[in-house]
């Protein structure tokens, strides 16, 4: 019944009675704890055994080991239980390999789970159907399938046929390798030997459709499956409503969240995190808030992937208050946040909504808050009056703040910050328009990382002596990968050309170029900042447009056009609304250079080369694109940490 709470009631009237003192009670209430996972309570329950003076069986072994592997307890218990029950004489049956290697295969130790295998034959045990399988599933998991086919090989030569178990285990493997070709084959081998797939089975094949965007074998499959009789359970509407959603398929969703409700199956956590990740994604705020609304209901127990969809939700909303009310009553749950849930936040801190009276959004706009767990909708106009620009700019230092507050609460809680961290702290920077704050915040987080936070620190001061610490981190970041990376140099870039640090945001940008951060970014005559961030395109076009004057004086051939491509906003609400092509469109209108919109692409400012190299070699052109700092370097900043309340990293 999955209730071991009345199975120890039991054993203690049987205790209490003086009539259950015995081996097979001790072995029922722990096979009873196992069943349901609970490891701890098993051992305990084993070394009361011992205190009792009763001497553990085979089948009390047995029990703690496969309490041991569903509870996830260190393998070395696991294989220290095992140990013991070989010194007190016993010998291990086949049941006790089959829990030892199941235990490995959860552990995702390969190597103890092939030293348990061999020692089954050493010993004399045989091995079973459930043997080879959950063999070939710890093989699975540690994505070695050239040896669970051999495995399966050895399963055939040894007269035990792989059944839909073993090819499910197989078409998994094959799936989280992303070998898709080699799974589909599996299922015609399945196919061609009579094995009728099951419904874990179908579900790996779902999965596979899905993440290939095969949505007509998808119905084919969901027809198969209710032909046979075959239900959709839980694992399978999530499959299915993950993979619709990533789509942009929200009809589907919709369809299948109706459909699931019907037919009675209940979702899990994982059902409604999919569902707040996707509504968010696709901008729809009030239905990922209504998805909330209804797992509170649902009795089930959040996980911290569900508060970091939501919280993620309420910060690209801007509601950054809200998102810090759901942090801290995730903590009061005991649900530790994770780093992905503190940079969501972090990252959020200066897009949150602080309203003006100009601002067209207001008529349209409900505020929502969470409160005790619950939404909040608040259209009371008397709540948001419009804010003055000195409002506005306290709100953006005030945030700096709450970041470096954060910050303190992810180093005490021991959630290690990474390079995602450092980019949403540099874009938070970015954002406030007081250098002074800015410089304070990266001042106060060196006492944390002097290496990270010390180079963002002392390139923002202009310090050139940080070059070499710097050069150091790029060499770091160049073993992250390339989106990683990316962030990283757009985010110190941005932070410098945003604060005046022309030249050190042009030389960060040339660092990324020669270490190839953006890829195809720079050639001599076309330049693409689409992945580029504002500050890093700016600077961009000024280093690439020195190299094309330098290329114009050595009389070097040039192609008929130059060409800047910015994108043209394809993800933004409005085509052609790239925030990077306006930035630029400005800039080339401020320097003067001769680049126009081509006319069938408004990402792409084009311009023959005789024209811009005539603007090149004007006298005044130079003094235009050489940068210059438009700040001094700081000997010392006004003392600003009282204001941040004595904060102690």
């Amino acid at each position: 019944m999955g209730r071991p709470d009345l199975a120890r009631r039991a054993f203690d009237t049987g205790i209490a009675g003086g009539y259950g003192n015995t081996v097979f009670a001790h072995s029922a209430l722990i096979s009873a704890y196992a069943r349901s996972g609970l490891a701890t309570e098993a051992m305990g329950v084993l070394e009361l055994m011992k205190g009792a003076g009763l001497r553990p069986t085979t089948v009390s072994y047995n029990a703690v080991i496969d309490a041991c592997g569903k509870g996830g307890v260190d393998l070395t218990f696991t294989l220290g239980y095992f140990r013991q029950m070989l010194h007190d004489g016993l010998c291990p049956d086949r049941k006790t390999f089959n829990s030892l290697l199941a235990a490995c295969s959860r552990a995702g130790h390969l190597e103890d789970a092939r030293a348990v295998f061999d020692e089954m034959i050493h010993l004399g045990s045989g091995r079973d159907i459930y043997t080879y399988n959950t063999f070939v599933d710890a093989i699975c998991k540690c994505g070695n399938m050239e040896l669970a086919m051999q495995v399966v090989l050895d399963m055939e030569a040894n007269n035990v046929k792989p059944n839909v178990v073993t090819y499910s285990t197989l078409m998994d493997g094959f799936s989280k390798l992303e070998k898709y070709d080699e799974a589909l084959k599996l299922r015609g081998k399945m196919k061609s030997l009579g094995i009728q797939l099951d419904r874990v089975c179908y579900n790996t094949l779902l999965a596979i459709y899905v993440k290939t965007g095969k949505y007509d074998e998808i119905a084919i499959v969901c027809e198969e499956m209710d032909s046979l009789g075959i239900e959709k359970d839980t694992v399978t509407y999530n499959s299915l409503i993950n993979g619709y959603g990533k789509q942009g398929r929200l009809d589907m969703v919709a369809f299948l969240v109706q459909d699931m409700r019907a037919q009675g199956v209940a979702p899990s956590v994982l059902t409604y995190s999919t569902l707040i990740d996707i509504y968010s994604k696709a901008g729809m705020h009030g239905d990922a808030f209504n998805v909330y609304l209804d797992f509170k209901e649902s009795g089930l127990k959040a996980d911290v992937v569900l508060f970091s969809s939501f919280i993620d939700t309420l910060a690209k909303n801007g509601l950054v208050e809200c998102a810090l009310a759901l942090l801290d009553e995730m903590m009061k749950m005991g649900i530790k946040p994770n780093v992905v849930t503190y940079n969501t936040i972090i990252d959020a801190f200066g897009k949150s909504k602080i309203l003006n009276e100009e601002d067209p959004e207001i008529g349209d706009m409900a505020i929502v808050g969470v409160y005790g767990g619950q939404i909040v909708r608040s259209g009371n106009p008397a709540t948001r009056g419009g804010r003055s620009a000195i409002d506005v700019r306290m709100r953006r230092s005030q945030e700096l703040f709450f970041i470096l507050e954060l910050f303190q609460k992810m180093v005490h809680q021991g959630v290690r910050p990474n390079v995602v961290t450092f980019s949403a702290i540099l874009n938070a920077c970015s954002r406030c328009n007081n250098f002074e704050d800015a410089a304070v915040l990266l001042e106060q987080l060196r006492l944390f990382d002097n290496f990270v936070y010390g180079v963002a620190y002392g390139l923002l001061m202009g310090h050139q002596e940080v070059w070499s610490q710097a050069r150091s981190l790029f060499n770091q970041l160049g073993h992250m990968d390339s989106p990683t990376s990316s962030a990283f140099y757009n985010a110190l870039t941005d932070v410098l050309w945003h604060f005046g640090q022309r030249q050190g945001a042009q030389q960060v940008v040339l660092e990324g170029v020669n270490r190839r951060v953006w890829e195809n970014t720079w050639s001599e005559f076309c330049l693409d900042l689409h992945l580029m961030s504002c500050g890093a395109a700016q600077a961009m076009v000024h280093a690439w447009l020195l190299n094309v004057r330098s290329i114009v004086f050595e009389g070097r051939a040039m192609p008929e056009f130059l060409s800047i491509l910015t994108g043209w906003g394809k993800h933004s609400k409005i085509a052609g609304s790239s925030t990077l092509r306006r930035v630029i469109e400005a800039l080339l209108l401020s320097i003067g250079a001769p680049f126009q919109v081509e006319r069938f692409n408004i990402g792409r400012f084009v311009s023959p080369s005789a024209v811009v190299a005539a603007w090149l070699r004007e006298s005044g052109t130079i003094n235009i694109l050489l940068l210059r700092n438009e700040r001094v370097q700081h000997a010392n900043l006004p003392d600003l940490v009282p204001r941040l309340q004595a904060l102690q990293l």
